[in-house]
């Protein structure tokens, strides 16, 4: 299974804390701030792409193309963000995951882990 996870935000406070997160549980973090390229995401084919959805919804357009597209739409996605809407967002977005900013890291760690699992049984 690849441990390579591309987190999907712009704020760099928020992408200094969750790479470093990431990284002490042994994943490896490739960032990409907006604007948004799916030819970024087709080269490194991440095991998982962990997205901010900010309050102009661009997040639930960039889960939409990753999700089109035949060649990522294989990749799974949680969302995130502070909107109080996201489980609509997320659900309407075919994102396959959603957490609500801001999260406790267990709850984000098991998350991810949980995500990366049943992505793993539907490929085989």
């Amino acid at each position: 299974m690849s441990r390579n996870i591309l987190l999907i935000d712009k704020d760099p406070a928020i992408i200094d804390v969750i790479s470093l997160i990431l990284e002490e549980e042994g994943y490896s973090v490739l960032i990409s701030k907006k604007p948004f390229n799916l030819q970024e995401v087709i080269h490194h084919q991440p095991a998982l792409i962990l997205l901010h959805n900010g309050l102009n919804n661009e997040g639930s357009f960039i889960c939409q193309s990753i999700k089109y597209f035949q060649g990522t739409n294989h990749i799974p996605v949680i969302m995130s963000s502070t909107r109080p809407d996201l489980a609509d967002i997320s659900k309407k977005s075919s994102a396959d995951a959603y957490i609500q900013k801001p999260f406790d890291i267990e709850d984000f760690l098991a998350l991810i882990k949980k995500t990366l699992i049943g992505s793993e049984s539907k490929n085989l």
